[in-house]
């Protein structure tokens, strides 16, 4: 009976040890981003890094700092750079100093592509291949994962815009930018409102209407304030980046960086499909309001075209100047999206 005792106190001491060195994890990642826990994007992020623990068997682990938590959203590639975190969201519109080459998902009308998982899918192409080798990993970092918003859109508080020409001394809202450009070259008076101080400007009458995307929009309730919505024309993207740092990269099992890879592309489609029920959300708001999605017809499409070509051709030529390949770019982005 003793030796039976002394056998059994082994086998118990034995198994955690065997059962901590199987599941052990190799490496720990801190991600940072500065959506709040309820926002899609800080959800699907979440469903992402459950997706590549499960993938590498618990060999990899996550401390994840939503809501600006570990750096202000401003300083987030910089905590990405010095090693205060490992992977960070790093949105080009807001760093177009140091990714613009990276915006050129918001120009508008590059082969009109409206499928948002296409679109999804093209950028993360053009985003792991000649942007992460033309820009971003000379940052010292490297892009492993994209999303891009639905479309942007033109939205009415009156009447259908079906043309150009009404939208001549139209005031529009634009979040600035190339979006800025955009609204001046169709004819249109830009005006720069915050997103959450749209509602009361539309209620006001502030301005007449705005480019948004569809699913944002029915986040901010803009159908209790907007009749009519074009859902047929790609006036640009907000693209999101999430970057790590390339010493952080490289220390990586290659079997590790695949199932990052894969894992990052696996979890799009929620958000597709979540935005796709925000979209009816807003459709069904605007019929309420006796109004609805419409589209722009093809023949009409080809003097919105012409009128925006200058804004697409506005931005290869500031960012040729500086010598970056912004032609070459904006060509591999417009070949992914039509392919």
């Amino acid at each position: 009976m003793k030796k039976i005792k002394i056998m059994s106190g082994l086998v118990a001491f034995v198994i955690p040890m065997i059962a901590s060195s199987v599941f052990a994890q190799d490496f720990t990642l801190r991600v940072a981003d500065s959506f709040p826990t309820t926002h899609q994007y800080s959800k699907n992020t979440q469903d992402w890094l459950d997706l590549v623990v499960e993938k590498t068997n618990g060999r990899i682990a996550f401390k994840y700092f939503p809501a600006e938590q570990l750096a202000k959203s401003a300083d987030l590639l910089d905590a990405a750079q010095n090693g205060l975190a490992d992977i960070v969201y790093a949105p080009p519109l807001y760093l177009s100093d140091r990714l613009p080459l990276s915006t050129v998902t918001a120009l508008p009308l590059v082969g009109n592509v409206t499928d948002q998982q296409a679109l999804n899918d093209a950028f993360n192409e053009l985003v792991l291949t000649d942007l992460n080798e033309t820009e971003i990993l000379p940052l010292g970092v490297r892009a492993i994962r994209s999303l891009v918003t639905a479309p942007y859109q033109v939205m009415s508080r009156g009447e259908k815009f079906d043309t150009v020409e009404q939208l001549q001394g139209v005031k529009l809202r634009s979040s600035g930018g190339v979006q800025e450009r955009s609204v001046e070259a169709l004819g249109a008076v830009p005006v720069a409102i915050p997103a959450p101080d749209l509602y009361p400007a539309l209620q006001r009458g502030t301005v007449d209407g705005t480019l948004f995307n569809l699913p944002t929009a029915a986040g901010y309730k803009l159908q209790e304030q907007i009749n009519y919505s074009t859902d047929n024309i790609n006036l640009g993207l907000f693209p999101a980046l999430y970057v790590i740092n390339e010493d952080v990269w490289r220390s990586l099992p290659e079997d590790i960086q695949v199932a990052i890879i894969e894992a990052a592309r696996e979890v799009i489609p929620a958000v597709v499909q979540a935005d796709k029920d925000r979209i009816s959300e807003f459709a069904d708001g605007l019929i309420e309001n006796g109004g609805g999605l419409y589209q722009i017809e093809d023949s009409q499409l080809e003097d919105w075209n012409t009128k925006l070509s200058g804004v697409r051709q506005a931005w290869v030529d500031s960012l040729e100047a500086q010598g970056k390949p912004a032609q070459a770019i904006l060509d591999r982005w417009s070949a992914l999206v039509t392919k």
